[in-house]
């Protein structure tokens, strides 16, 4: 925890545990007073750069973020993650098309790690 900073601990103390109780990010946004942006780059952070188990629902009228207890968390957490992912990579070859059209010029689409 002492690696984390000031408004890290502040975001991760308000995420509750288990997808029933999920904290939707507009709410998580007014008890932080941070911004929506903001609020979902420290839970990137969070997850990617300190391995916590924190998870997103989309489900209507109970989306949010949640502290993944369980298997059913982590499948609710991780189900609509892939179906995003390939929607991002079909937009940007739709891109990669366009510009080869627009300039004549071929871009590649490049994953930074």
């Amino acid at each position: 925890m002492e690696q984390l900073t000031r408004k890290e601990r502040l975001v991760l103390g308000l995420i509750p545990v288990g997808y029933k109780q999920a904290v939707h990010k507009r709410r998580l946004a007014e008890l932080t007073d941070l911004n929506e942006r903001e609020a979902r780059e420290i839970i990137y952070h969070l997850v990617v750069e300190h391995g916590l188990p924190i998870g997103s629902s989309t489900e209507p009228g109970a989306g949010g973020y949640f502290l993944i207890e369980s298997v059913q968390d982590m499948e609710i957490a991780t189900r609509h993650l892939k179906p995003r992912a390939v929607k991002i990579f079909k937009r940007a070859r739709a891109l990669e098309k366009i510009a080869q059209t627009m300039f004549d010029r071929q871009f590649k689409l490049v994953l930074e790690e």
